[in-house]
């Protein structure tokens, strides 16, 4: 059982939301008040969660500064060097697993992952569960890219790599210090920071990443449109962040493991994030293809509803009803692009 830290956010670390950051109306509704962070249990503080009555989406109103956020990561996710390659400490199953995955990667993305065996082309065309999971992997990207890629929040620098094996000439941003240093001793070019930190005027990309990211930052709206101007003309951008509409919200509630306050800055529904897309310049928004997500979400989602750590366990006892639960929910999702766990899209800068 983890206790939540009953301290309270700096004072002077807290500023106040007037608007959506989305779509800049001050009509809202109170969605949720008293989150604590139940995920990481490492941020002090309250927080208050608004919907906003126009486009959907929610937001932290008070939220912390950008002086002030980085109490709430110092114990986010590790920062660990992920190397496809070194399968000595996996066990026989997940040896064996590795080698397919690497197999059905190269086969995908043009990628030269060792060991890898062809059979695992096979495996990903009969169970496509699972080739759909090892596509998420390399974002969708289009196979043996030729171009620059920029990773907005690259963390440690993995996917940089795996595009960067595929062909792509990459580059990462991130805030973390850490992270960055642990991809730049990969040999990749990161640089700390957010966004800002490029030059659109000397820097331009072919596509751009954002994987759970876009929920982090203060003003989406200014990052997209920072995006927009780094992009080459016919460039895309590829987003995937939790979906305030998903069905693990509607069963959850406050303990849907999507919300994560205080890092969760800005929650999305599908069409708000299409509308912050369009208002920034972008066309041709396309939804990514379906992927199963409910068993991680509702799993992680009940242990915070029972005040346990999400991240301890993962291989729990399920119950019949949970099963169905779940597996009732997959199904649904898979038909109904609206209520997925996540929204993953792609546009285009057209002009």
């Amino acid at each position: 059982m983890n206790n939540v830290t009953t301290e309270k956010w700096p004072a002077h670390g807290l500023e106040y939301v007037n608007y959506c950051p989305v779509c800049c109306s001050a009509e809202r509704e109170l969605l949720y008040e008293g989150l604590t962070d139940r995920v990481f249990f490492c941020a002090p503080g309250e927080w208050t969660l608004y919907r906003c009555q126009k486009c959907g989406s929610a937001y932290l109103d008070p939220r912390p500064t950008l002086d002030t956020i980085g109490l709430a990561y110092s114990k986010y996710f590790t920062h660990n060097c992920d190397d496809r390659g070194n399968i000595q400490n996996l066990s026989w199953l997940r040896r064996i697993r590795r080698i397919l995955a690497n197999g059905y990667l190269n086969y995908r993305f043009g990628t030269k992952y060792h060991p890898a065996s062809s059979l695992g082309i096979l495996a990903a065309l009969l169970f496509s569960s699972k080739r759909v999971v090892l596509e998420s992997q390399g974002r969708n990207l289009p196979k043996h890219g030729k171009g620059r890629l920029l990773d907005v929040g690259c963390g440690n620098g993995s996917f940089l790599e795996l595009a960067q094996h595929a062909g792509w000439e990459v580059v990462g941003v991130d805030p973390d210090p850490k992270a960055v240093a642990v991809a730049c001793n990969r040999g990749l070019d990161v640089r700390q920071g957010d966004i800002s930190v490029l030059d659109p005027s000397k820097e331009q990309f072919d596509g751009i990443t954002m994987s759970h990211v876009i929920e982090h930052v203060h003003d989406p709206r200014t990052t997209l449109a920072f995006c927009y101007q780094l992009l080459k003309p016919g460039g895309w951008i590829w987003l995937e962040t939790p979906n305030l509409s998903a069905l693990g919200h509607m069963s959850f509630g406050a303990s849907w493991r999507g919300l994560e306050p205080p890092r969760h800055l800005v929650l999305f529904t599908r069409s708000s994030l299409q509308y912050l897309l369009e208002t920034t310049g972008f066309q041709k928004v396309e939804d990514q293809p379906y992927r199963p997500l409910c068993y991680g979400m509702f799993v992680s989602s009940k242990a915070i509803a029972s005040g346990q750590d999400p991240y301890e366990n993962k291989s729990r006892t399920l119950s019949i009803i949970d099963r169905w639960e779940i597996h009732n929910a997959e199904r649904k999702a898979k038909k109904d692009v609206t209520v997925r766990e996540f929204i993953t899209m792609k546009a285009w800068k057209t002009k």
